[in-house]
């Protein structure tokens, strides 16, 4: 039988010992100052303690690992080296985070006997949403119950509310892509989603209101297709929700309130919702 070491127990430098992780999910940080320049392949890894952890792969070696990847898949992964985890922007409690060289070994497990969680979010009430707020420390994850979906500039600008435990609103604002991907997907839902999950999200308050911005780590999961999710909304459901959501019923893309140009460029220079200030590495 194959010994694994846990995640918690890796110390900084190259690691030769194997671990048996959970992807939970990746995506492409690209830098958007230097025209969409791709910096590196990011992802989640979890294991059975459980134990979450960023993990990395330089632009440089993407093309070698990215078709070995998939979301949801559990793999055997060995030969990476450790890394003291970046202060800003952190995605996981972890002191350390991996990074994949070139002798890294990676192998989808299909036997594997782990009790490995097939997911894990770290959730903020609206409280710690604000004390994070333009400090760049973290990028949380976020669950409520769908308000009202808003467009601006075209489909390249959406905006989320959400309403929180405590009848708190809170809006979720995503660019470009990561904008038009989520309009799409709301479209094409069979029903208007009552709940959404958001990962990954930069609170920032502007103008005294509180915004939280997509990153590229954002992934979006629409009612039950999470559990976290389907927790949520069973609970909204049981709680009556449905009767009392009708005051703020939730519409299709379409224009918000106008803007004066001053509170527009004020926001868009103060989001940033796409930057992650990464360490970079050969």
């Amino acid at each position: 039988m194959s010994f694994y070491v846990l995640l918690a127990n890796f110390g900084a430098g190259r690691c030769s010992n194997t671990a048996e992780v959970h992807l939970l999910r990746f995506w492409e940080a690209r830098n958007v100052r230097k025209d969409g320049e791709l910096m590196s392949l990011d992802m989640l890894l979890l294991d059975e303690q459980p134990t979450l952890i960023h993990g990395s792969i330089n632009s440089s070696r993407v093309d070698t690992f990215r078709r070995r990847l998939s979301e949801g898949s559990v793999y055997s992964l060995s030969g990476f080296d450790v890394a003291r985890a970046n202060p800003k922007f952190r995605l996981s409690d972890s002191q350390v985070s991996i990074r994949f060289n070139d002798g890294t070994f990676l192998e989808t497990k299909t036997d594997s006997d782990k009790d490995i969680p097939t997911e894990l979010f770290r959730f903020c009430s609206h409280e710690q949403l604000l004390t994070l707020a333009n400090t760049n420390r973290e990028l949380p994850d976020i669950v409520g119950e769908v308000s009202s979906v808003r467009s601006t500039i075209g489909p390249h600008h959406v905006m989320v509310t959400l309403r929180l435990e405590g009848d708190v609103n809170v809006c979720v604002s995503m660019f470009d892509d990561r904008a038009v991907t989520f309009q799409t997907k709301f479209d094409e839902h069979i029903s208007k989603p009552k709940v959404i999950l958001f990962t990954s999200i930069n609170p920032k308050v502007v103008g005294g209101k509180l915004f939280l911005n997509a990153t590229f780590g954002t992934h979006f999961y629409f009612d039950c297709e999470t559990s976290a999710g389907k927790e949520h909304y069973e609970r909204l459901v049981g709680d009556g929700a449905n009767a009392s959501s009708s005051k703020s019923e939730v519409v299709s893309a379409q224009k918000i309130e106008p803007l004066t140009v001053a509170e527009l460029n004020q926001y868009v220079l103060a989001a940033d919702p796409q930057v992650l200030a990464l360490e970079l590495w050969p």
